[in-house]
């Protein structure tokens, strides 16, 4: 029974913490955020040899880097396999515009206590039907959420990744129609720790 002084929310959020530690903990992979100008450098050399590899840009449209204007802002986590660099995803912080904002042109609440979610990409070696990497990526990408003091988050999302998101036990509100953004139609959608927390510990309970 939650006490008076202990609210459902937050219980919730120290089990969907536990289910967390104990993914990273049983995961084949490492995690880590980019710390220097070097690192940040992996993470977008990671993203580039996935736009490449879809065909959404010619490989001498870019300087083997992919970035915008956002990165300078954002938190960037990168997978490891070992030594090898394998997967990386960013968490771009307030105050500002975010990118899925300007987008779209909405405002996602609660204003200014939201951060956006994206830029993630497995390479393709590690890509499987367990989605071993991607689960490990969220939930280094949680981490870092949590760190910071925020619950609400949103992001650019295809069709493909609200799908696996869902089956994880994310609870995804879906804030306007699909557009291209980033070469792919992607929807603009909102979640919330909170609100999704028990989902996924009842998801992963079973494994």
């Amino acid at each position: 029974m939650v006490g008076a002084d202990e609210p459902s929310g937050s219980v919730d959020r120290l089990g969907l913490d536990a289910v967390v530690t104990r993914l990273l903990g049983g995961s084949a992979f490492r995690f880590s955020v980019a710390e220097t100008d070097a690192e940040r450098e992996i993470a977008f050399r990671l993203r580039y040899r996935a736009v490449v590899e879809r065909g959404w840009v010619a490989p001498d449209d870019l300087t083997e880097l992919e970035r915008d204007e956002y990165d300078v802002r954002a938190i960037h986590v990168i997978g490891w396999d070992g030594v090898t660099p394998i997967a990386t995803g960013r968490i771009v912080l307030p105050p500002g515009r975010l990118p899925t904002e300007a987008a779209c042109a909405i405002v996602v609440a609660p204003q200014g206590e939201v951060v956006d979610v994206g830029r993630m990409v497995v390479v393709r070696s590690h890509q499987d039907n367990q989605h071993g990497a991607f689960v490990g990526l969220l939930a280094g990408l949680y981490v870092e959420v949590r760190r910071r003091g925020y619950t609400v988050g949103c992001g650019m999302m295809a069709a493909s990744v609200r799908m696996l998101m869902r089956m994880l036990g994310v609870e995804l509100e879906v804030l306007g129609a699909e557009r291209l953004y980033w070469a792919e139609l992607r929807a603009p959608v909102r979640f919330v720790l909170d609100a999704t927390a028990s989902t996924i510990i009842e998801r992963f309970a079973m494994q």
